[in-house]
């Protein structure tokens, strides 16, 4: 069991994970150092994993004993492919290497990957962390890249890799397609432009997200590798349907020829079996709820503006 004066170094530590991961690790009695690039946190030290030197400086300074990488660029949609790997894969190369160069031994180094570094699914069973990986896409291919960096230096510290499938809540950007639909509901426009609705895909709420981290960081477990799912698929139609509920407002939806990919799996699921085997059964807030919460953030928000 890790003693609560340790130091934990949480990497995109102003993110949407990163920030109510620090602020639940700082409640519990932990010392966090958030790492973040121009952080507004004035307790976080800021830098660029992508530059070496600020990096190893920031190590140094810090000398954590558990690490947790997040930083990167989570959306698949982000447009300039070269940032997508300097960003996700020299971002990982470069914390190892200056962890080593530092000399810090940390107790455990989680590593954040992605579930879309699976094989598409060829039946609606559940994904499993045995499932063969054939990323298709140029940010699931550098996140497979986190996962063989990780593999150069698993025997020199010990490594959990996450692999997390859609999660979203408070504070996601509109980039992401459930943040997107709240937003149009909360600003009560006309109507929508979206892809193709009929489909199902695991969502977890970020709460859940969150608590799972922060018991991975605490519990006697070895080198792994887990799914971060909620074991549900979420038909995406019926986000709109709940959001028609939820707001009152009925919106028009537009399908954007745009926005359809071509030959899309229509159910992806994670399994959460071994991950909850190792932690124990997580919160799974029902998605409803979470839309809820959503909704009502971001209209707090324009009242306030």
């Amino acid at each position: 069991m890790a003693l609560r004066s340790e130091r934990v170094l949480i990497t995109g530590g102003g993110g949407f994970t990163g920030r109510p991961l620090t602020e639940r690790l700082r409640e519990s009695g932990y010392d966090v150092v958030s790492l973040s690039r121009d952080a507004p946190d004035p307790h976080a030290l800021n830098a660029d994993l992508c530059d070496f030197g600020a990096t190893a400086q920031a190590l140094s300074e810090s000398r954590p004993s558990a690490v947790i990488h997040l930083a990167g660029i989570a959306a698949p949609s982000h447009g300039n492919i070269g940032d997508i790997y300097a960003a996700n894969v020299t971002g990982t190369a470069n914390l190892f290497a200056a962890l080593e160069l530092a000399k810090i031994k940390p107790r455990i180094v989680i590593v954040a990957s992605s579930a879309q570094v699976y094989a598409v699914p060829d039946s609606e069973v559940a994904i499993t962390e045995e499932r063969a990986l054939a990323p298709k896409t140029h940010y699931a291919v550098s996140k497979r890249a986190t996962e063989e960096i990780a593999a150069i230096y698993s025997r020199q510290f010990p490594i959990i890799v996450t692999r997390p499938f859609n999660y979203t809540g408070p504070g996601q950007t509109t980039s992401f397609l459930v943040p997107k639909i709240v937003q149009h509901y909360a600003e009560q426009r006309r109507e929508i432009r979206l892809g193709n609705l009929d489909l199902y895909r695991d969502f977890s709420d970020i709460r859940r997200v969150v608590e799972a981290y922060s018991r991975l960081l605490f519990s006697p477990i070895g080198p792994t590798t887990l799914n971060i799912c909620s074991g549900r698929a979420i038909h995406l139609a019926d986000i709109l349907t709940m959001m028609d509920e939820i707001s009152g407002y009925p919106m028009r939806v537009v399908t954007d020829p745009s926005l359809v990919r071509t030959n899309e799996t229509r159910s992806i699921v994670g399994s959460t079996s071994r991950l909850e085997a190792a932690i124990g059964p997580l919160p799974n807030p029902e998605f409803r709820e979470t839309l809820t919460q959503m909704y009502e953030v971001v209209r707090r928000g324009l009242r306030n503006t």
